[in-house]
């Protein structure tokens, strides 16, 4: 009998499990299209995955590409929270507006708890549609689920700023900077200060926020006006006039930051950006750019370039050489490198080194008269005239105005005892740079020298 019951159990079980795996396997048939779909590459991603990378790409200000990546996250997950927030702040950067809107709604319907949503819907409710107190409103729930949401606390700062609201304003930007000081946060608690006529507390904010951020320019108007209404007027007009040359340099940079943000992989991005900063003095922001295009490129010969000039104008120079030659050794065909190499071990007394670096930095470059010049000073340092002469003859060929490469000819005249051709070119020189003492004494020398040879 238990024989029997075993074998009809077991039988059951057996017909239990056929049906079951009959079933699992009808199953597994209708969810065969999720990886057909991915074959082709549309399978959406993970939502943890597509935020972290929606995140990035809007870093990057890259709203398209961001846009398409949230939509297929959320075809699989229409309810997370965080995709709708960040495809809101995707379709703000598109310009738009009332498709953010509704995303910002949704994120926040999803998740009571999440303070972005309702920061970033504050925000576009006042900047698109004038909508003060519902905008306070809403920042002022995100402060109370995140009291260090700094864009939160920021906007409402804005918003009370906008409204006329200077004293409710200083109160959030006061402690803005308590909690998350910034540049942005010290300028407008100075611009505040400056609006109630409260100057001397404005010009100490504004001149932390310039410590912060010394290339902004309306830090820069907002403490110059401060000062001047101090009566420093010369102070004030001194930092005017560094605000507007600030402004003019902004304009040029914008697109140099844009094409490095756009482009974040591109080395000569990063390096163009950083010859514009080395050029306006921003030597720390130069270095800080070369650097970036060496961590998207290791092996990118400019980025060594431009830290060894800097390196170079800072006196380092074995820092400088070190870099010159790494970037020489990535690029053999980059001049400035050459040149400056060639500087430095002319300055070493190392001539013949200097000759070879001029030479070739003149075989990438040509129609550079200082380079040519540079190569002359060498060889008169040698000693050797002739080689001295036609290179400095070179160098004139194509800027006859460049007066060290005529002092150098007539350096090379005196060495071969030619002291009418010698001062005929010193002269020259003299003629449009006066007080230079070194020419005096060397034309005084060779017109001692000349009027000894005619007694």
């Amino acid at each position: 009998m238990r024989r029997r019951l075993s074998l009809g159990t077991l039988l059951l079980l057996k017909a239990i499990l056929v049906l079951a795996s009959h079933i699992a396997g009808c199953g597994h048939q209708e969810e065969r299209p999720a990886p057909q779909i991915a074959e082709v590459g549309t399978a959406p991603p993970a939502a943890a995955a597509a935020t972290d990378k929606a995140h990035n790409l809007l870093n990057v200000r890259q709203p398209e590409e961001a846009e398409r990546i949230l939509r297929e996250a959320l075809e699989v997950a229409p309810d997370h929270a965080q995709l709708n927030n960040l495809l809101g702040a995707a379709l703000v950067e598109l310009s738009r507006f009332t498709e953010a809107e509704a995303h910002f709604r949704r994120a926040a319907e999803l998740d009571p708890t999440l303070a972005d949503p309702l920061a970033r819907l504050g925000w576009l409710l006042y900047e698109k549609q004038g909508k003060a107190m519902e905008a306070k409103a809403l920042l002022q729930q995100s402060l109370e689920l995140d009291p260090d949401h700094e864009r939160a606390r920021y906007t409402l700062g804005l918003v009370h700023q906008r409204e006329g609201e200077l004293d409710s304003a200083t109160v959030v930007y006061a402690s803005l900077v308590k909690r998350i000081p910034s540049a942005e946060a010290h300028r407008q608690l100075g611009l505040t200060y400056l609006q109630q006529g409260k100057l001397e507390r404005a010009q100490r904010s504004l001149q932390e926020a310039a410590r912060w951020s010394p290339y902004d320019p309306q830090t820069l108007v907002g403490l110059g006006q401060a000062m001047a209404r101090q009566g420093k007027a010369d102070s004030a007009r001194l930092i005017l006039k560094g605000a507007e040359r600030i402004r003019q340099e902004e304009e040029e940079l914008r697109p140099l930051r844009d094409a490095a943000t756009r482009y974040p992989n591109r080395p000569q991005s990063h390096f163009n950006l950083g010859v514009a900063y080395a050029r306006m003095g921003r030597l720390v922001l130069a270095q800080q750019t070369y650097r970036r295009a060496l961590e998207t490129d290791p092996s990118y010969g400019r980025a060594y370039k431009g830290l060894g000039t800097l390196a170079m104008s800072a006196g380092e120079l074995e820092q400088a050489e070190i870099l010159f030659v790494e970037a020489l050794a990535r690029d053999s065909t980059l001049a400035t490198a050459h040149n400056n190499l060639g500087l430095i071990y002319h300055a070493r007394g190392r001539h013949a080194e200097a000759i070879e670096q001029f030479g070739a930095a003149t075989r990438d470059a040509p129609q550079q008269a200082p380079l040519w010049a540079n190569v002359a000073r060498a060889y008169r340092d040698l000693g050797q005239a002739e080689q001295a002469r036609r290179t400095a003859a070179k160098a004139l060929a194509i800027d006859s105005t460049l007066h060290g490469a005529r002092e150098i000819l007539g350096d090379a005249y005196f060495l071969d005892g030619a002291l009418e051709k010698a001062l005929e070119n010193w002269r020259r020189v003299a003629e449009t740079t006066s007080g230079d003492t070194a020419l005096t004494a060397k034309i005084e020398r060779a017109e001692r020298e000349l009027e000894g040879r005619m007694r």
